[in-house]
């Protein structure tokens, strides 16, 4: 994720800043960015925010893990604001059903 840092209607560019690195875009590739102004928490993995506002929903039980809860809270490094149903969240912090994934990595690792 980046933050778009300048618009140049002269060179018809894009620029965004990822962390850092910038990266200059023509307007016929303007397709390869995308908005986010929110995000899963799937997709954030990896990355913090100095705010995270959580909404918690009820949803099939498979997904509402304590995995999914811990990953989506360790994301905010300032300010958390969780809204939902306490009893969800309860049940998220229960649920501790880890699924099984069939990923075939030990079949790939033997094959080294």
């Amino acid at each position: 994720m980046g933050t778009i840092t300048n618009i140049s209607t002269i060179s018809e560019t894009i620029e965004v800043d990822y962390d850092g690195k910038v990266v200059e875009y023509p307007y016929t590739d303007i397709d390869q960015i995308e908005h986010s102004y929110a995000i899963t928490v799937h997709k954030s993995q990896g990355s913090e925010f100095d705010v995270v506002i959580l909404p918690i929903v009820r949803s099939a039980p498979m997904l509402l893990t304590r995995n999914l809860l811990y990953t989506a809270i360790t994301r905010a490094k300032k300010l958390l604001i969780i809204i939902g149903s306490k009893d969800v969240i309860q049940f998220m912090i229960r649920n501790t059903d880890a699924k099984v994934r069939n990923t075939g990595l030990q079949y790939k690792l033997e094959g080294i």
